[in-house]
């Protein structure tokens, strides 16, 4: 009953697509960045602009988004917006033609070329970078962990820092102090004083605590002159010699035994690396930093890379700034592209001088450069030119990316490629040996049977259902866990629970290696999600095709009398929505590269809610009709409830609950391609609020979304509580069945139930 039943054809030998097909090149090998630091989101643009044919990419970074550190100063002094200082990643990578996985890598296995993240197969790599910054060095400083509030990882100190602003507002801070007094720290503590002022809270006491006896250790005597005066103008006191050891609720202690009241201590020290590298074996200098040579490779291993703050170049040791890693960018790219190409890549020399900007809070700056500085107003507005046009280059990318010609004869990654077309029909399925080894690894019994054998209980029903999509997620695991929620959703539905599936798979071509790859990827994904909701994979099919699809064919149990239909709903009962909606919405701005990072992210947590403790609660909660709400939208599949119980009923626009960025995105008229056909299919019975973007939300095509039942109107306020308890937080009442014609019509209460409806 658990066994994995295996069809394998006669089908001809593995052919690879020829140029003359409007099919897609095949996989010959994968490219790997980890972390989307400056050098990497350069390598994805030129990538873009010249694609190599056979790679496939992929970034892998545990962040939708990445910071340019060299606005935050401005963040903070409120001259810009958070999101002006971040790239989205997503649309960048596609720009690439890459695949972006979210996830921490937490290992690097070099012997079998692959990176760990917690949660997920591991991924493998041909050639590898790693750009994954640095995080702040808090040893030697207790407390400094718990009390502190550390300017590295960016995403964490925003959230820090709002908190610590709605501190300040409501009067719990006096003091706040800074650790680190070096460009960093000093810059912080500027925007941070300039902040307090603009906020009318300038009774707050600015401290600055430096290890020196100065601030901005090696810079020139006039810039470190000059900032010493200013922070003396503003009122800011400085701690020299000052080394903090220990941090409590209030206090900073010096490692003299010297203490200072502090409230809010911030942190900008030294950089540390991540402890997880020490186990690559990885040659690493004594701070734990990768050593590079002038190329960029590791001293380790010629097809790992390693660039940014986290590189220590033992050709050309510098200091760690971001300029040295904005422009590692190029020679990155060329070189990555020579070692792809079997090419010698070529040496890079950093340059030995450059130039500091370095804000000081209100909108000016100081340059430095060849031991000579500058400041004033026009610096800022130099500095701030800089930091728009490079942030323009990758958030304002082209609207389409340039066409990949095909060259007139393979060479590179394709060179050694047969020429002789794809096999279709069953020639076209995966290589026995290959899948059975795949399956095997994953721990899937494989027997060679044609079907699958399954006897039902007795006094129960069978419950059937197909379903399944191309895929719209970069993480092929991702994709698998999302199609096995979206097609189990139906036999939750009806009240029933799944027991086997089938899977159908079809992945791009590719050489049997990187077919390999992608299959252990996407069937771990299907298990998971399987496993997860105690569902056998009992059998599947796999094929070739242009792109990811994966089908699941499910079978579910249920005995006859408790089977919910569409056709139970009476007037007066209360109508529950369990997820929030705005899928289609989103991920048609995604594809067009329009959607932030973080919207989609937590769209994906809600695709990957299962449906099953929702579809209980509500069962025993006594709902008189149930069903998931997929492509047809919210209004789609009510109307086939209403049709089946032949009553009417209303829905509140304003009580229904919205993904992050779904009416941003309804508001510029993005919309899925299926919203339309499902507005036509229901006419005129959907009635009023029409122009109302909120109108657009009822008919979005909803993928692995919640479900709709019709319960008894006396009990929906506790079935409500029940579900957000079990983790539903956007579930809702959003309207009621009354008698009349079979219409819906759409109203306005007041009143908003849905904690996801903040825009985010």
């Amino acid at each position: 009953m658990n066994n994995w039943v295996v069809s394998f054809g006669n089908g001809g030998r593995r052919a690879l697509v020829s140029m003359r097909t409007s099919r897609p090149e095949p996989i010959v090998r994968d490219l790997v960045l980890v972390g989307g630091g400056h050098a990497h989101v350069t390598v994805l643009r030129k990538l873009g602009m010249h694609p190599i044919p056979g790679l496939q990419v992929t970034l892998v970074s545990p962040d939708p988004e990445t910071a340019y550190s060299g606005m935050l100063p401005g963040v903070v002094a409120g001259h810009y917006y958070p999101d002006e200082m971040h790239i989205e990643l997503a649309p960048l990578c596609r720009f690439a033609g890459a695949r972006w996985i979210q996830g921490t890598v937490t290992g690097l296995d070099r012997e079998a070329q692959t990176i760990s993240c917690p949660g997920r197969p591991d991924i493998p790599y041909d050639v590898i970078s790693l750009d994954i910054g640095i995080t702040p060095s808090l040893e030697g400083i207790a407390g400094a962990e718990t009390y502190g509030i550390a300017v590295k990882p960016i995403g964490q100190f925003l959230e820090k820092w709002e908190q610590f602003l709605e501190r300040a507002r409501r009067g719990e801070i006096t003091q706040i102090g800074f650790v680190g007094a070096g460009a960093g720290g000093v810059e912080l503590c500027l925007a941070v004083h300039y902040r307090l002022q603009q906020e009318g809270l300038d009774q707050i006491g600015v401290n600055l605590f430096a290890e020196d006896d100065t601030v901005l250790p090696g810079y020139p005597l006039p810039v470190r002159t000059h900032f010493i005066r200013l922070l003396e103008k503003r009122g800011i006191k400085l701690y020299p010699r000052f080394r903090v050891v220990e941090i409590s609720p209030t206090e900073m202690f010096s490692h003299r035994g010297d203490r200072v009241s502090i409230d809010a201590p911030f942190i900008v020290t030294r950089a540390a690396s991540h402890p997880w590298l020490r186990e690559t074996g990885l040659a690493l200098d004594d701070d734990g930093f990768i050593e590079v040579r002038s190329t960029l490779q590791t001293c380790s291993d010629d097809n790992i890379f390693a660039v940014g703050d986290v590189a220590s170049n033992v050709d050309h040791p510098r200091p760690k700034a971001g300029v040295f890693a904005v422009r590692q960018g190029p020679p990155l790219y060329r070189n990555l592209r020579r070692v792809l190409h079997g090419r010698s890549p070529q040496p890079f020399r950093p340059q030995q001088e450059f130039l500091s900007l370095i804000s000081t809070g209100d909108r000016s700056a100081v340059a430095a450069k060849w031991g000579q500085m500058a400041s004033g107003a026009w610096v800022w507005r130099w500095k701030d030119r800089i930091d728009r046009s490079f942030m323009d280059r990758f958030n304002r990318l082209p609207a389409m990316k340039p066409v990949m010609k095909a060259p007139k004869k393979r060479d590179g990654l394709l060179a050694d490629l047969d020429e002789q077309m794809r096999c279709a029909g069953c020639g076209s399925k995966v290589a026995g040996d290959l899948l059975t080894e795949v399956l095997r690894e994953l721990g899937i019994a494989v027997e060679p049977e044609d079907a699958a054998v399954y006897t039902p209980p007795p006094n129960e029903v069978l419950l059937h259902t197909v379903d399944g999509f191309r895929s719209f997620l970069d993480d092929p695991h991702q994709f698998g866990r999302v199609v096995v929620n979206h097609a189990l959703s139906d036999i939750y539905a009806m009240g029933g629970r799944p027991v086997t599936a089938l899977a159908a798979v079809t992945v791009p071509y590719a050489t049997a290696t990187k077919t390999r790859e992608l299959l252990v990827q996407v069937m771990r994904g299907i298990r998971d999600g399987l496993n997860a909701e105690e569902v056998a994979l009992v059998g599947g099919h796999t094929t070739e095709g242009a792109e990811l699809a994966v089908w699941l064919s499910v079978n579910g149990l249920a005995k006859p009398d408790d089977i919910h239909r569409k056709g139970g709903l009476v007037p007066g009962d209360a109508l529950i929505l369990t997820k929030p909606l705005g899928t289609g919405a989103l991920f048609a701005a995604d594809m067009q590269g329009k959607a932030r990072g973080r919207w989609i992210e937590k769209a994906v947590e809600s695709m990957l809610i299962s449906n099953r403790t929702a579809s209980q609660i509500l069962t025993t909660g006594g709902a008189h009709a149930m069903t998931d709400v997929t492509g047809f939208g919210l209004a789609g599949h009510l109307m086939e409830m209403l049709e089946a119980s032949k009553v009417g009923a209303w829905l509140s626009l304003d009580r229904i609950p919205d993904l992050p960025g779904a009416y941003q995105m309804i508001s510029k008229g993005i919309a899925s391609t299926l919203q339309a056909g499902n507005e036509r299919t229901l006419g005129e019975r959907l009635h009023g609020r029409r122009g109302d973007l909120r109108r657009a939300l009822v008919v979005d095509p909803q993928t692995a979304g919640g479900l709709l039942a019709g319960v008894p109107g006396a009990d929906a306020g506790r079935l409500v509580e029940e579900l957000r308890a079990a983790g539903y937080d956007s579930a809702a009442v959003v309207g009621e069945v009354v008698a009349g014609d079979v219409t819906i019509e759409l109203r306005q209460m007041g009143v908003k139930s849905s904690p996801s409806s903040a825009q985010g």
